[in-house]
């Protein structure tokens, strides 16, 4: 299991949620509160954030190393970058799935980020090559690891692709109903937590067949937006969101909430 965290407002430090927040990323990196699997994560960590720009593409920063061990982020890169929009993930790998730089989040496509906190039972046994076998060849190439999670987020951006008429809500309704039916033929099951964003909306969902879905929590204010796997302080009001459904945020409207 991972830890994630998102964020949409008011351009901010990374270190202010990542790193200073009672209960930031970092802290659930060794002291998780709500994990159903595993005890740490230290498996490597990644941040995606956007620039002023438009034109630009996200950057990304990650490593195959504890987010605690890597003091050149904590007291140095993550108080000088600031963004307006950023998207982290703290890993606990899935037993089998080797620790590299190509299977650490976020992953990214164009204008889009994503993360993924969950599984698919035996993955490369059940999944691995339907899932592949869905992907056109540009969206084959956006795959560079191992992980569930990374064939989740190729999947949706293939879905993006093949339907530039359909919403993005309606395109990750479209993937999750593909993964779940394919799970469903392979009888196994499938957790998701996931966070998405382009830099200007954001989307989540919480949703799983067979077992359990990890959880994940939400808020907004009049100045941001943020979703989290455990809530990085008390004195934000946090809404867990609901077992399978999905959430279309922006700092332009009030959250959406979509039945799956």
């Amino acid at each position: 299991m991972c830890r994630l965290y998102a964020y949409m407002g008011r351009k901010t430090s990374l270190a202010h949620a990542l790193v200073d927040a009672p209960h930031s990323l970092l802290v659930q990196s060794y002291q998780p509160r709500e994990m159903t699997a595993g005890l740490l994560n230290a498996d490597g960590f990644g941040v995606g954030w956007y620039a002023t720009r438009q034109d630009v593409p996200p950057f990304l920063y990650r490593q195959t190393i504890p987010m605690w061990h890597d003091v050149n982020f904590t007291e140095h890169l993550s108080r000088y970058i600031e963004s307006a929009c950023f998207l982290a993930n703290v890993r606990s790998a899935t037993p089998g799935q080797p620790v590299q730089m190509t299977n650490t989040q976020p992953f990214r496509w164009g204008r889009w980020l994503g993360v993924h906190n969950g599984f698919i039972e035996n993955f490369r046994q059940t999944l691995y090559r339907p899932m592949r076998d869905r992907l056109s060849d540009i969206c084959y190439n956006i795959v560079e690891g191992s992980t569930d999670s990374e064939h989740l987020f190729a999947l949706f951006c293939n879905e993006l692709v093949l339907n530039p008429q359909l919403s993005p809500v309606m395109v990750l309704q479209q993937t999750l109903q593909i993964v779940f039916s394919l799970a469903q033929a392979a009888r196994t099951s499938v957790s998701a937590a996931m966070i998405l964003t382009d830099g200007v909306y954001i989307l989540a969902t919480r949703c799983s067949r067979g077992t359990p879905p990890p959880t994940l929590y939400w808020s907004q204010d009049a100045e941001k937006i943020q979703l989290t796997s455990e809530p990085v302080d008390h004195q934000t009001e946090w809404y867990p969101l609901p077992e399978n459904k999905l959430l279309l945020m922006s700092l332009q409207s009030e959250p959406e909430i979509y039945a799956f």
